[in-house]
């Protein structure tokens, strides 16, 4: 049995077809790139993002949302103090947690400090709602009462609770 050669064709390398699975891999890093960020630029030019209740002015009649928004604007920057201090309770008792000897009782205590600075922030939170609510007219209330149950925050969902949309 004798099989016959082409010497006229060249000789392949060994390394052609690694070489066309890379480019082959590479192309599709490349068009997956640019999928994701089509797709993110539509995200963010359909749906500006405005964290915590600044996202509630955007469904605010437009004659009342910088009104509403200088007023929320205005009660963070009151509390930056607040949440400077509970970052540094938070960080002042995670570097704790790596010091030698461990000290129980003085991770203990920076806890109960972090919870005391956590509720401290929390209650100025709550007081700025309390305020902004009570300024707005109850057509106004009903669309904060109707945001805030689509941002419930998840600790409220019972187990099993499917996502809202």
């Amino acid at each position: 049995m004798t099989a016959e050669v082409n010497q006229l064709s060249p000789a392949r390398s060994r390394f052609l077809y690694p070489a066309f699975v890379a480019s082959l891999a590479l192309n599709l890093l490349f068009i997956g790139l640019f999928a994701a960020a089509a797709w993110h630029h539509h995200e963010e030019s359909s749906k500006p993002f405005e964290p915590g209740l600044l996202g509630f002015v955007r469904e605010l009649p437009e004659s009342r949302q910088t009104a509403v928004r200088n007023e929320i604007t205005g009660a963070r920057e009151g509390m930056k103090d607040l949440r400077a201090t509970v970052r540094k309770s938070w960080s002042d008792a995670n570097a704790l947690l790596t010091a030698e000897p461990f000290d129980k009782a003085k991770f203990s205590e920076a806890l109960a400090k972090l919870r005391e600075e956590e509720n401290l922030y929390k209650t100025a939170i709550n007081n700025a709602m309390a305020d902004t609510a009570a300024n707005l007219s109850p057509e106004e209330r009903k669309i904060l009462q109707t945001w805030r149950e689509k941002r419930r925050p998840n600790v409220l969902k019972a187990r099993g609770e499917p996502a809202k949309d």
